[in-house]
């Protein structure tokens, strides 16, 4: 597919083919949908068919560009090898990855499960490396690969040691493959989103929403829409010459000391 032949519309990803995972659902939905009107065609990955993802494919379906919809299990090898390849058999090259499925479970250090371990690490950083591999042996100079990090990849939070620590891996991953693929013409890049809201949040977790909204200096709890903007941002030609650089989405939290 062609890229734009103008950086008159910076932000536009006309002819562009993005695959972007974990795309049911919260922040993977939004990106979905800032992507494909930016102008990329989007195809949709989910681990299981949902109303959701369906309602979503459908939506999009109506875009002159249209979009696509493949299923896999990332956090099983096998399921990450099929998924470039289903996509080029299915659709044709990509352009763009966005990395973004993944597993947070919350669990107090002592009371880890080896399962539940294997399990997020094995879909948190181990597929976003599969993925990018067999991204960038199909991919042309040009091309794009956002990860979505989070900002306990360098603040972890309490009975999140799993988590953070498979973000902080992701994190440097993003670094070096940008470090290795630069020369080929590929970017590589990371979001970390702060505190993001979803239904649900204030009930399930009050005190730490309302600590966030009194210490971020936005005094907001971010959205999911925050996140995608970055990564429209990040994939387009107007950060052309940046890579192997997270951007923090947190309302400014990374500039106090605690929260």
């Amino acid at each position: 597919m062609n890229r734009p032949s103008s950086l008159n519309e910076p932000l536009s990803l006309k002819g562009r083919r993005a695959l972007i995972t974990g795309s049911g659902q919260g922040i993977g939905q939004s990106i979905a949908r800032k992507l494909a009107h930016a102008g990329a065609q989007v195809i949709l990955h989910g681990r299981k068919d949902t109303a959701a993802l369906r309602d979503l494919s459908e939506e999009l379906r109506a875009l002159p560009w249209g979009n696509g919809l493949i299923l896999a299990d990332l956090s099983t090898t096998q399921g990450c090898t099929a998924l470039i390849q289903e996509v080029q058999d299915n659709y044709g090259q990509l352009e763009l990855l966005i990395n973004n499925a993944a597993n947070q479970g919350t669990s107090a250090l002592y009371d880890l499960d080896p399962d539940n371990v294997i399990e997020m690490l094995s879909t948190n950083i181990a597929a976003p490396m599969l993925l990018t591999r067999d991204f960038v042996r199909q991919a042309r100079p040009g091309a794009a690969i956002v990860n979505i990090c989070s900002i306990e990849a360098t603040r972890p939070s309490l009975g999140h040691s799993h988590y953070a620590s498979s973000k902080a891996g992701l994190l440097q991953f993003t670094r070096a493959a940008a470090r290795e693929l630069g020369p080929n013409g590929i970017r590589v890049n990371a979001v970390c989103p702060g505190l993001i809201d979803r239904p649900g949040l204030y009930e399930d977790w009050p005190e730490g929403r309302n600590s966030w909204i009194q210490n971020a200096p936005l005094r907001r709890v971010g959205t999911a829409n925050d996140v995608a903007d970055a990564v429209l941002f990040l994939a387009s030609d107007a950060s052309g010459f940046i890579t192997g650089s997270s951007l923090n989405v947190d309302g400014g939290m990374d500039c106090i000391s605690g929260w």
